[in-house]
């Protein structure tokens, strides 16, 4: 039951897509980026325009040559970023469009002296001026302390102006002449695409630089979930597990209609503060996913499997009663016949039980007719013979007895559990307890005296045979 349960519950994780196109008021069905305003808004960039989506809206934005400004220092593909004020920075090579928070194209932005601009995961600006020889690529915060990635693979954590580290990758193969940083502030991890064919982690618990992945054509990053990061490529989309570093790559995507979309038509991926997946795409426009419950995840098929559970507990616990029940039934039917056994070779030997005692273990059953043929009568009359002469004998075995009835042990079992459906030692040991259960009713002796008499080894063994064949202890017995 809980196996189930828990494989129901770790169940492959999906999402399930919906469409926002030109036919809900997009721009352009390319899409080349996605970012979320500090407002919630969702900006999507297209080669002329970025739409900003509401949630029930879109809104564009013209982007043309004659809003851009120059941004010498800036050599890398296209960016964006939305400040604490909501205010969008577009960065494509050595070009810059920005836009307050109204929309409207901004000129005069850059101080001078400054090439470059960055924007953090807080909305801080950040203005630069490049060095030629090793270039700014990223600039993040975590944790108080600001990190800068280098075109030269080299990580530089500072802390309130001053620097605490640096720690150069020995992954690259050369100078970087792109990069893409996310962080992780969950693990204090950053993930960084380097030149479109490598992704590396870094770790700022340990200042170290591991290799996760490497494939062609690397576009985008995201980290959907504590444990997963979706990675976008010209040949589709990949699906990383952080902790085991393992990617696999998805061939399409799942649409809410039920239909599917290659993964090769995806462009870019996002995460906005909600958890929904964005998916910019080169000729659907924009795909919205949403976490995706199966049925088997439901509060109602959960309800259903723990009924199932109880239903299948219960029956086990019936099952086992019924065959408890029915095997201290057979053990008091077998007990009966080897009592009827020793009464008829032995007349006298045992007192009648009292009406207690039958009542607790019912009236007496006939043996069946087909196994008290001659044969049979007189090997049990001739084998109990034998055991009540040697009670006293410890040592007195399934072997001895054979012996004195000129059998071997194998010949002696067949005949006897054909007799009596019990095996010879059971047999030789019932007789014993039969005999002592005689001796402590009449209360004369002491237990140990009792066990010595009738051939066990210790009164802690025989205690021990009597609570096993009749669940009972011979004080009890003795009391009642």
């Amino acid at each position: 039951m809980m196996i189930l349960l828990c494989a129901i519950t770790c169940g492959a994780q999906q999402y399930v897509f919906t469409t926002l196109d030109t036919s809900n008021g997009l721009s352009n069905n390319f899409v080349l980026h996605v970012i979320q305003l500090h407002d919630g808004r969702i900006a999507a960039t297209t080669h002329n325009s970025i739409d900003l989506w509401d949630g029930k809206h879109f809104q564009h934005i013209r982007k043309d040559s004659l809003s851009s400004i120059p941004l010498p220092g800036y050599q890398g593909a296209y960016h964006v970023y939305a400040d604490k004020n909501n205010c969008l920075w577009v960065k494509d090579y050595q070009r810059l469009w920005r836009y307050d928070a109204q929309l409207n194209p901004v000129q005069d932005c850059l101080p001078d002296h400054v090439d470059d601009v960055f924007v953090d995961d807080q909305g801080e600006v950040y203005f630069v001026q490049q060095d030629s020889v090793d270039m700014l690529f990223d600039l993040k915060c975590m944790d108080g302390k600001l990190y800068r990635f280098y075109a030269s693979g080299t990580v530089r954590c500072s802390e309130k102006g001053k620097e605490l580290y640096a720690n150069t990758a020995n992954m690259l193969d050369s100078v970087a002449q792109t990069s893409l940083v996310v962080a992780d502030t969950l693990r204090g991890k950053f993930y960084q695409l380097v030149d479109g064919k490598l992704c590396l982690e870094f770790d700022t618990r340990t200042c170290t630089w591991t290799e996760l992945f490497r494939s062609e054509k690397l576009h985008t990053i995201a980290l959907i979930d504590p444990n997963t990061a979706y990675i976008v490529s010209h040949d589709g989309l990949w699906r990383l597990d952080l902790t085991s570093r393992k990617a696999e790559q998805l061939d399409q995507v799942q649409m809410k209609d039920g239909s599917h979309l290659s993964s090769s038509r995806i462009n870019t991926v996002f995460t906005d503060q909600e958890g929904t997946v964005w998916l910019g795409t080169y000729d659907h426009g924009l795909l919205r996913g949403t976490w995706h419950t199966p049925w088997y995840q439901t509060g109602w098929a959960y309800t259903l499997y723990i009924l199932v559970g109880i239903g299948i507990l219960l029956s086990v616990f019936l099952i086992h009663r019924f065959q408890e029940r029915r095997r201290l039934y057979k053990e008091q039917l077998l007990l009966q016949r080897i009592q009827q056994l020793i009464l008829q070779a032995s007349p006298g030997a045992l007192p009648a039980p009292s009406k207690e005692e039958e009542s607790s273990t019912g009236h007496f059953l006939p043996v069946n007719e087909e196994k008290k043929d001659t044969e049979y009568a007189d090997l049990m009359n001739r084998a109990i013979l034998f055991v009540e002469q040697n009670l006293s004998t410890p040592g007195y075995t399934v072997e001895r007895l054979a012996q004195d009835l000129c059998m071997d042990r194998t010949g002696l079992y067949k005949k006897m559990t054909a007799a009596i459906e019990k095996t010879p030692t059971a047999f030789i040991r019932n007789i014993r307890l039969t005999h002592a259960a005689q001796l402590i009713r009449e209360g004369k002796l002491t237990m140990s005296e009792v066990a010595e008499q009738t051939g066990f080894s210790s009164a802690s063994y025989m205690a021990r045979c009597f609570q096993e064949e009749w669940g009972k202890k011979p004080s009890e017995l003795r009391e009642s």
